[in-house]
């Protein structure tokens, strides 16, 4: 009895170690290879499930079957104007060989630095083939398959698929950009001007329409107006050369008060003389 509650705990402890030492799970999202001291002693495992090794001397190196994403820094390269252009690419791939795998590359670390550096590469031998405005608007997809298909090629042999390249910007320098900034700034301002030039223009041109219907306007109304008073003066005339025909000395009389009127409106004193028509109106009742 004593001889198992000794032993028996250290046999199960024992056996939960080797049991872990021995036996491995590969889920549906991995791949595994089982290496001894570090080689490859069997083919890779793509399946999921439960598998066995032996315990402390083979090791189990597990990788994502998922695609990966190779994302390169993004670099300066001369297109065939000699003209710079900063290029930032990815690809997508994933691990189609883990044994293969294992043996160029190791880690995905060292995957992600050759797959990139052979990505660069032909991205840039490719992008030599190109004027630099082909590039920003017409050519890209073009670009996209040379470079895919180049780098395919060189990239399997570490048993990865590429599946697709793309470039995900294609900018200026900085000091070419600012120069574009500048010419957009001026070209800016000059149309501004242009507009300003053409609104002063297009003002003058309004102004002097209205200026010019003013002046006739008022032309016209002159017009009108002396007409209007030559009429009526010629209506006074007529009216007054009938009240003459009529009875002259009464309109005499009548001109004779208006004058009269006009003198006397102020404190004046006035001569008459015995036969002004006045001098008689006054004295005709004494």
């Amino acid at each position: 009895m004593r001889f198992l509650t000794i032993f028996l705990p250290l046999l199960i402890f024992i056996s939960v170690v080797v049991a872990g030492q021995t036996l491995f799970i590969v889920d549906e999202t991995e791949t595994a290879i089982v290496t001894r001291f570090g080689d490859p002693i069997r083919p890779s495992i793509q399946s999921p499930g439960l598998y066995a090794k032996t315990p402390f001397i083979d090791t189990v190196t597990k990788f994502d079957k998922r695609n990966t994403l190779f994302d390169a820094a993004p670099d300066s390269l001369l297109t065939s104007d000699k003209k710079r252009l900063i290029i930032d690419a990815y690809a997508i791939g994933k691990i189609v060989d883990p044994l293969q795998f294992f043996k160029t590359v190791k880690t995905p670390s060292g995957a992600i630095t050759a797959a990139t550096g052979i990505i660069a590469s032909d991205l840039r031998s490719e992008i030599a083939n190109d004027l630099q405005i082909d590039v920003i608007k017409t050519n890209r997809e073009k670009i996209m398959e040379a470079v895919t298909i180049a780098s395919y090629a060189k990239i399997v042999d570490f048993g990865i698929d590429i599946t697709d390249i793309r470039i995900k910007r294609a900018d200026f320098p900085d000091e070419t950009l600012s120069a574009i900034y500048d010419r957009m700034r001026a070209e800016r301002a000059r149309k501004a001007n242009e507009e300003r030039a053409e609104g002063e223009k297009r003002s003058l041109e309004i102004r002097a329409e209205v200026d010019k219907q003013a002046t006739v306007i008022e032309s016209e109304a002159i017009q009108k107006s002396n007409q209007i008073i030559g009429e009526g003066d010629a209506q006074a005339a007529n009216i007054f050369s009938n009240a003459l025909n009529k009875d002259p000395e009464f309109y005499d009389f009548t001109k004779s008060l208006e004058i009269y009127e006009a003198i006397l409106k102020t404190n004046s004193t006035i001569v008459l003389s015995t036969d002004s028509s006045l001098f008689k109106f006054l004295t005709a009742n004494e």
